[in-house]
Order: structure tokens, then sequence, then C-alpha cells
């Protein structure tokens, strides 16, 4: 089993090979909730002044947007799937990354403590090594998944990565928090998306790395 400092040291040192001869590339970094996709980009921050690093959390929707979003869906996994993020305001970001138009930009971000947007954030662009962590970033029917140069996948054991995910959003949601067994919890929906996403479109055989944590 591999912990969050070797998988952060083999992601490292596929990132400077990759970026041998380039002026920038875009990584992402896919898995299900709990594979350690966010410990990893934290960790790869700060060994790397040169990395700019994004989480797909901070795109968030706000919570009164998707609260209407999954009462008036038929299918609420295809709110998960296709709606969950402000993905123009991530492509926004990535396209001006790939152009170097801009030196900084600054974006909303979503404080999950507040449960609200917070000032925006600046971003800096002219680092070399663009880093996106995130859910469904490999989705073939997701025009985004066009502008990665680089796609990682991390796979995991479900149960384990259950148990994490559980702790990692009591952490992240307080006392907001809902079990899954809960009316208003949102997990199961999300779950039927997850799975939908892998048996239809195998994320990890589009994938440039793939990372098995448990082994």
């Amino acid at each position: 089993m591999k912990n969050i400092r070797q998988v952060t040291q083999i992601v490292h040192k596929e990132i400077k090979r990759w970026i041998r001869g380039q002026k920038k590339i875009i990584v992402v970094i896919d898995g299900y909730t709990g594979s350690g996709k966010t410990s990893v980009a934290k960790r790869l921050a700060r060994l790397n002044p040169d990395y700019l690093v994004l989480h797909l959390d901070d795109f968030i929707k706000h919570w009164k947007t998707r609260k209407s979003m999954m009462e008036k869906a038929k299918d609420r996994s295809k709110v998960f799937e296709y709606k969950w993020y402000r993905y123009n305001d991530l492509e926004r970001l990535v396209r001006l990354f790939k152009s170097s138009e801009r030196k900084k930009i600054r974006l909303r971000v979503y404080n999950f403590t507040k449960n609200d947007f917070s000032s925006p954030k600046l971003f800096d662009l002219q680092k070399r090594v663009l880093i996106i962590e995130g859910i469904f970033l490999l989705h073939p029917r997701q025009k985004r998944n066009t502008l990665w140069d680089k796609r990682i996948f991390i796979k995991t054991n479900p149960q384990k990565a259950e148990a994490r995910r559980i702790a990692q959003d009591k952490k992240k949601w307080g006392n907001a928090y809902l079990p899954e067994e809960h009316p208003n919890s949102y997990f199961r929906d999300f779950r039927i998306a997850y799975q939908r996403y892998l048996d239809n479109y195998s994320p990890d055989q589009k994938a440039d790395l793939i990372i098995d944590i448990d082994t």
C-alpha cells in the first residue's frame, strides 16, 4: 500500500519528465473521493513553487444553486456528473494559463466553513505547471477534457476510500454533514454518477499515469 508521500513522489517525478522541453503543461489528477487526490496536490504545491494547484471543489456552485438543481432534476446523479461545478470559471483560467495572455487572475472560490463564496482568490498564471485535482476530469463527454496535457488516475479500494471519504466530509462540512442514509443527503446520487463514469468510460484507460494506492 502506498502512502500520500510515496504517491506524491511518483507524480512529482513524472511531472518533471513531462515538462522537459515544454513551456507549460496542464496535469489533472482524477480518482474516487477519498483516494488522496487533494492531499497529493497540496504536497505537490509545497514541493515546487512553479506548480499552480487547483482543487475542483474550489469551483463548486453555491449551495443554493446545487439545491435548486437537485430539486428540479429528473435524474439527480446527472447533476453531479455534469453540472455540480463552475466549469466555465475553471475553463477560463485554464485557457488564460495556456495562452499566457494574463499574468494573474482573480476568481471566486468556495468556502466550505461559511458555505458561501469567499473573496476572489488570486491565481498566478506565470507558473509552468498547472495541476488540477478533482472528479470526472477524464470524462470524454466533457469538452474541457481536451484541454489537459497529461492525465493521472488514482485507483483505490472502494471500501477503504469510503471510510476516508466519510472522515473528510465530516471535517469539511462540520455540523452540516449529513450521513448517507439521511433523506437530504446527495451522496447516493454521487455514487451512482461515479459508478456510471467508471463503467461507461473507463477513465483509468485514458490516463497517462495510473497509481494504485492499495498495492
